[in-house]
């Protein structure tokens, strides 16, 4: 359980209720860490999202290539 503190009581119940499944789930006791392990894994997510972008439109270019070429 993580206990109440200065920023922890500006998450709404839904937040907070996320951050206790989190630190249940990775046995995080302090909400610093919960909170460091969140931001580290949203960073770590953005970048996975940004690479499969770039990915994604490296393949539609090749599509298109193909395309006109069968043209």
């Amino acid at each position: 359980m993580i206990k109440n503190s200065a920023y922890i009581r500006l998450f709404t119940p839904g937040q907070l209720k996320a951050l206790q499944a989190i630190a249940a789930e990775y046995k995080i006791k302090t909400a610093k860490k919960v909170l460091l392990f969140t931001l580290t894994s949203f960073i770590e997510h953005k970048q996975e999202i940004a690479r499969l972008k770039r990915i994604i439109e490296y393949k539609k270019k090749q599509i298109e290539k193909i395309h006109t070429i069968e043209l």
